[in-house]
């Protein structure tokens, strides 16, 4: 039951990093779209409606700019590579040139944000099931409280029987031990007295 637990334990930690780094995702890869106010309503127009709208283009990775088609990925929707996480301690990592170090990142284009959406939201339910699993198969689940103290007093009754055999074997063991040091005696006093006969 430990282990099941540990597992349980181990995937909602899991499951609350997934959260943090997809609310991370979204928060920093969205377009920053105003979201549309009601036409009947003038004065409804939500505070996002401030947020100025990002227009920088992405930033090109070493990689892709050094080869001859590199130019033409980034002007095809392109979305720069998910920041690898930096190790404690570390120094922070260098804004790439071509982008303000004050600025968020240049957002992922409309496909590309819907598929690592899709992903994310795929990867948190894989792990919803997971941890639904192992509530599942937890011991005592789908059984009532008599069933499982029932159960616990047949558990005790066979620990008393097996506890009791283990005392037996116990005390058998000290009696073949006690023999078998008087058989090693008699033959040790028996084999000396071969090899220094008596005068």
């Amino acid at each position: 039951m430990a282990d099941i637990l540990t597992q349980l334990q181990t995937c909602l930690d899991q499951l609350a990093t997934q959260f943090y780094a997809t609310l991370g995702y979204l928060t920093t890869y969205h377009d920053n779209a105003p979201t549309t106010p009601p036409p009947n309503v003038p004065d409804a127009a939500p505070a996002l409606a401030k947020i100025i709208k990002n227009k920088s283009s992405p930033p090109v990775p070493a990689s892709i700019a050094n080869t001859a088609g590199g130019a033409a990925a980034v002007a095809g929707n392109a979305s720069p590579p998910l920041a690898p996480p930096q190790q404690p301690g570390a120094a922070p990592a260098t804004a790439p040139e071509n982008q303000d170090p004050g600025l968020p990142p240049a957002p992922d284009s409309p496909r590309t944000f819907a598929s690592r959406q899709r992903e994310l939201a795929r990867d948190l339910i894989i792990k919803e099931q997971q941890i639904e699993h192992l509530i599942s198969v937890l011991p005592g689940i789908g059984a009532s409280e008599a069933e499982q103290e029932a159960r616990i007093r047949e558990l005790e009754t066979e620990l008393r029987g097996v506890e009791k055999e283990r005392a037996a074997k116990v005390r058998e063991l000290k009696r073949l031990r006690t023999r078998l040091e008087d058989v090693l005696g008699a033959v040790a006093v028996g084999i000396h007295r071969d090899e220094y006969p008596q005068k």
